[in-house]
């Protein structure tokens, strides 16, 4: 009896929660698709069902999804204007599902979704969430392109009820464009860990360097010339000359820098101490067999895989890019952290990590910031918010 009068308590607050739709470019693997898979988890344990949309077919990580929450793949072409067509797939989607808010995922979906909403008069309130230092973002070509684009992302940015920033970096950098109002901006850190990831991180790994005594240093991401893993290898090769250490070096990741990286791993003479890994649905088996992590990247907005390294006890190094590794590490408490572009401080900055690592208990510990209850919560009072002010939590309570 009074289980079933538990049941019926809650079932005024489940209708009365305004329905939630979470916009992906895809479920392929990478940061941006895995903060939208731990998300749409981390809410579902909270006791919201959302759905998610994703504008193309396939991604390893939509097994990660659990079977309960829907996810409709459109197979939309990327075409911003193909997308927009009163007749697309992406409109008809959003029709169909009527949702009261709509959660979207990294800066040409977030465009998408405040387009849609502007052009088609959808009721749906946005809470566009930014991965990326968009400063660096739009910083190339002529100065009208860069002003071009700066004022369609303030103009479509600001359909938007919030926006969310992986960083405080991040939200400064949103803000003093003039691109999102003060108020509008939320700083939410990423969802990286949950009770998985420890059985993650201790499933087998085939490869044979992670079984042997000699360190393995790993970087994780698209080979893009944004990660500078150029700067890497050439850090990597001084390490080797200057540090009296043997080490191999793992890069796990896809990406068109590929081919340019081997082959200048064959002219520093690296080829049998570097291993492209490719990309890999469980990164965290490997984090957690390496000695350290190393993140070379010219710009982040966030750094995902050093909370995911530091939560699997991995000692890390990072340069100190405009946005995210510093927030992360907490001005270097829990990491080193190097000048971008200097190959010689980041050479220094791995044989230190390997010579005097942190210990692996006290990262575990500092990684729980990022865990992706605490960020589901945060984004369920967002999303509360953001339908209370546009007067949904009541109409959704009425269905």
């Amino acid at each position: 009896m009074a289980a079933s009068r538990q049941k019926e308590a809650d079932v005024p607050e489940r209708a009365a929660f305004p329905r939630v739709l979470l916009l992906c470019p895809d479920l392929e693997i990478g940061g941006l698709q895995r903060v939208a898979v731990n998300l749409a988890k981390g809410l579902s344990d909270l006791g919201v069902r959302p759905t998610c949309l994703v504008l193309r077919r396939g991604g390893a990580l939509r097994s990660l999804l659990p079977q309960h929450i829907e996810v409709h793949e459109l197979g939309c072409t990327s075409q911003p204007l193909a997308l927009l067509l009163p007749t697309s797939k992406l409109g008809r989607a959003l029709r169909a599902a009527r949702p009261d808010v709509v959660l979207s995922f990294g800066h040409m979906t977030n465009l998408l979704a405040a387009w849609a909403k502007a052009l088609w008069g959808f009721s749906f309130s946005l809470v566009a969430s930014e991965h990326s230092t968009l400063s660096q973002r739009i910083a190339g070509g002529s100065t009208l392109s860069r002003l071009r684009r700066r004022l369609r992302a303030r103009s479509l940015y600001r359909k938007a009820r919030y926006v969310v920033c992986v960083s405080q970096g991040v939200a400064e950098d949103l803000t003093a464009l003039g691109i999102v109002p003060a108020e509008k901006a939320r700083v939410i850190y990423n969802p990286i860990v949950d009770p998985s990831m420890p059985e993650q991180a201790k499933a087998p790994v085939d490869h044979p360097w992670l079984g042997e005594e000699v360190p393995v240093l790993l970087a994780v991401g698209r080979l893009v010339a944004l990660k500078a893993y150029d700067d890497l290898l050439r850090a990597f090769q001084i390490f080797r000359e200057e540090a009296g250490l043997a080490a191999r070096l793992v890069l796990l990741g896809e990406g068109p820098e590929r081919g340019r990286l081997e082959a200048l791993t064959a002219t520093l003479g690296l080829e049998d101490c570097v291993c492209f890994a490719g990309r890999q649905t469980n990164p965290y088996a490997w984090m957690a067999r390496a000695s350290a992590l190393v993140l070379s990247s010219r710009c982040e907005g966030f750094g995902s895989v050093l909370a995911e390294a530091m939560a699997c006890g991995t000692n890390v190094v990072a340069t100190d890019c405009r946005s995210g590794p510093r927030e992360v590490l907490e001005g270097g408490r829990w990491g080193r952290l190097v000048p971008v572009g200097d190959v010689s401080a980041l050479a220094r900055a791995m044989r230190d990590a390997l010579l005097d690592p942190l210990p692996h208990a006290d990262l575990i510990q500092a990684a729980e910031r990022f865990s992706v209850a605490r960020s589901a919560a945060l984004w369920r009072d967002l999303i509360l918010e953001a339908a209370q002010g546009d007067g949904k939590l009541q109409k959704s309570g009425e269905r």
